[in-house]
């Protein structure tokens, strides 16, 4: 078992910053008037993907290298990607960098994990 797959190794949590970043962004446009989205459909729907982004993040920390992993990166990732569009067209600049960030830790997690399982030393 590699270094980077145990559970001590904090590899998600720049995913889970930018996604609690987000939620709480999102939250503040849901709730607050005059933002142009507050109690729409699509900002409780950014909420439900900023709390899913979470959620996978905690899955890819605590799950071994394989299959599992590679698959919730990659829905992390999509995830991301379309929050952060949805975020474009309804102009929510901060949101998008939240997403930018949590996009940035998956890739951190990414790198940190080939290193530590090819076996370089920095």
């Amino acid at each position: 078992m590699s270094q980077s797959s145990r559970p001590g190794t904090a590899r998600t949590i720049v995913i889970v910053a930018g996604a609690l970043g987000g939620l709480a962004v999102s939250i503040y446009n849901y709730a607050t008037p005059l933002t142009g989205v507050e109690g729409t459909f699509g900002a409780g729907l950014v909420i439900l993907a900023c709390v899913l982004l979470i959620l996978g993040a905690f899955v890819i920390q605590f799950s071994p290298p394989g299959i599992l992993r590679g698959i919730f990166r990659f829905l992390v990732g999509l995830g991301a990607v379309l929050t952060a569009l949805a975020a474009y067209f309804l102009h929510e600049w901060w949101l998008i960098v939240a997403m930018a960030i949590t996009l940035a830790g998956l890739a951190f997690d990414i790198a940190q994990s080939r290193t530590a399982s090819s076996g370089a030393i920095a």
